[in-house]
């Protein structure tokens, strides 16, 4: 359920439209994954399958062969017939792919952009690998290719290179906290999704958007978390167990960040 990012969902739906790179930052949590989600159900279908939507996390290679896959799974008919002639069956795509080396994956990659009019959307959580950024930019300043990226952080030493990619706040959508109007409907989604009703008494409420920082996802996961049975006693929610915990669990992505940085 997306609440409180209208103008943020019409802006990218727009550069989606008009095939203009993008890049949609902000913290963790902020909901770039769910705004990219809600953007792409509403495309035709004719503009779905030239969006090709992957993870950007690991080494370039790792990221080479995720693109490819995702190639496959549009059904370009060059990776097809690649995978066909080689392994004799599309079955075996993900152990064609893991075979081939660094540079053929980026030729491939390569002239699949020239043919054909792909927009590439990607996820990332660290700053980008020079070998990533180096294909991006070629992509982004050919203007044939437009990629949109979801990358955490607002400021140039978060962002890294992805900043000078995205130079100017024309090719920035910045995701922050919610408007707290937007925020309280958004809580009261998530008490009644997880059935926490009983349990979500008014200083339950204020915690959740205290300690979220309004920002959507991490609304989700307090709601979320709080709706385990180990949280509550005499009708309340143990906010300082849930606030230790929360606090856990937003760490771990942030480790798995600086292991692929």
């Amino acid at each position: 359920m997306l609440i409180g990012r209208e103008r943020e969902l019409a802006i990218l739906r727009v550069a989606i439209a008009e095939r203009r790179s993008l890049l949609i930052c902000g913290p963790a949590g902020a909901g770039k994954s769910t705004l990219l989600r809600h953007a792409l159900s509403d495309v035709d279908k004719s503009v779905r399958r030239r969006c090709i939507v992957s993870e950007a996390e690991g080494a370039p290679s790792v990221i080479w062969q995720r693109l490819v896959l995702a190639l496959a799974e549009a059904g370009d008919p060059e990776v097809l017939t690649r995978v066909e002639n080689e392994v004799g069956s599309f079955q075996h795509v993900e152990s064609w792919a893991r075979a081939q080396t660094s540079l053929r994956l980026r030729g491939i990659l390569r002239r699949a952009a020239r043919s054909r009019e792909y927009s590439i959307f990607l996820n990332t959580a660290a700053p980008l690998a020079d070998g990533t950024y180096r294909l991006l930019q070629e992509w982004i300043w050919s203007a044939r290719t437009p990629v949109i990226l979801l990358a955490c952080g607002s400021t140039e030493r978060e962002l890294g290179k992805a900043a000078q990619l995205y130079w100017h706040e024309g090719l920035r959508l910045h995701l922050g906290a919610l408007e707290l109007a937007s925020a309280e409907v958004l809580l009261e989604h998530e008490i009644e999704r997880v059935h926490l009703a009983e349990f979500a008494d008014a200083e339950f409420r204020n915690f959740v958007l205290e300690q979220s920082d309004r920002l959507p996802g991490k609304i989700e996961l307090l709601c979320e978390l709080a709706s385990n049975a180990e949280y509550h006693y005499e009708g309340h929610v143990k906010l300082h167990t849930l606030a230790i915990d929360f606090l856990l669990q937003e760490q771990l992505p942030a480790e798995r960040a600086v292991r692929h940085a």
